[in-house]
Parts: structure tokens; sequence; C-alpha cells
């Protein structure tokens, strides 16, 4: 497969370090969603997002997301990658977090993104930079994260990479769900066994 490479600032409009939330926390605030780390689990963001009140003078405009843009965890669980759907556009990114906005949708699919931020690929790379931290707790600047090297196949190749990928976690979740409920009923016939032996 040929592709190009990019370096990943030339590709969107903006990357940048979410809100710091922390410092602007008011109980009497103004009640905002917030995208953390936790809210990185699958390809997409559709579930409800913690609500966090923040202080009426916090400056967030900057940091409200749009449909699209790519949430990259920074600290933690790092390059865990999620897009913002309809149902999570409005929301602001917290501070562990970095966010993507792409430039030109017809060059780039935002999930395509998210699956390359999640792969062993980009891990490797990130294990080199991980080498050279001082820090305990696992982090990324996103100053480095601006100067990765992006390979990029045409548009129909991306499509293709993100069904694949999500036709994988949705195999995934129904596994889960799958044994879940062995599991229950497993457990529920144990107990009726139990019981019935000390009747």
């Amino acid at each position: 497969m040929t592709y190009s490479e990019f370096v990943f600032k030339d590709l969107g409009e903006k990357i940048a370090q979410g809100f710091p939330v922390s410092r602007h926390r008011d109980d009497e605030g103004v009640p905002e969603s917030v995208v953390n780390v936790k809210d990185l689990e699958n390809l997409y963001i559709k579930h409800d997002l913690e609500k966090v009140f923040l202080s009426s003078k916090a400056d967030i405009k900057r940091y409200k997301l749009r449909k699209n843009d790519v949430i990259i965890a920074i600290r933690g669980s790092l390059l865990k990658t999620s897009v913002v759907t309809e149902a999570s556009q409005g929301s602001i990114a917290g501070q562990n977090v970095a966010f993507f906005r792409p430039k030109d949708l017809n060059q780039v699919n935002p999930g395509y993104i998210a699956v390359l931020m999640r792969s062993k690929w980009m891990a490797q790379s990130i294990y080199a930079l991980q080498r050279r931290s001082s820090t305990t707790l696992p982090s990324i600047r996103v100053s480095e994260i601006r100067e990765f090297k992006i390979p990029l196949p045409e548009i129909s190749i991306q499509n293709k990479i993100v069904e694949l990928f999500l036709f994988s976690e949705e195999y995934t979740k129904i596994t889960l769900e799958t044994l879940s409920a062995r599991q229950e009923l497993i457990e529920n016939v144990l107990a009726q066994l139990l019981n019935k032996d000390k009747c």
C-alpha cells in the first residue's frame, strides 16, 4: 500500500491541550460537560459526559469541542483516542487530553486518526519518547504530538480501516456481553443448587 506521510500539525486547524478544569471549579458556577480520559473507551464518544461546575469567569470558548474533533489522552493511558459526535459536541476537553481538529474531512477521516493513535505502530513511537521522559506518570507533550509523522492513505482506504475497527469493537462488545450473561447464568444455577442442599 502506498501512502503519503504528513506532519500531524499540517493536517489540522488546531492541536491543543484541554482546559485546566481543576483550577476553575466553582460549585456555584455554570455546569459544563467535560471529556476526560475515561470517556475514550470507544472510537466515538456517544455517551453522557460528566458535568462539572465551572466559574462563570472561566474562558472556555476555545476549548469547546465540535463534531469530528479527535480527543487524545496525553496523561495516564497515552494516546487513548476517540472522536466527538453530535451527541458530545459542545462539551469541553479536560486537562488530561488534547484535541485535534482536521482541516479537510475529504483528506482525513477523524476515525482513522483515532485508530492510528490506538495502534501498536504508534505505541512504539511513544515508547521511545517515554524512555526520554523523567516523569513517573505516563505523559506526552502536545508539542510532541504536533510533530508526529502521520501515514495517510487515500480517504477510501481510511474509511475501510475505520469500518474494520468498528466491526472489531462491536464484536468485542457482543463477546463481553455473552461472557457476562454466561457467568451470571452459572452463578444463578450454582446459587440454586447450594440453596437446595441447605433445605
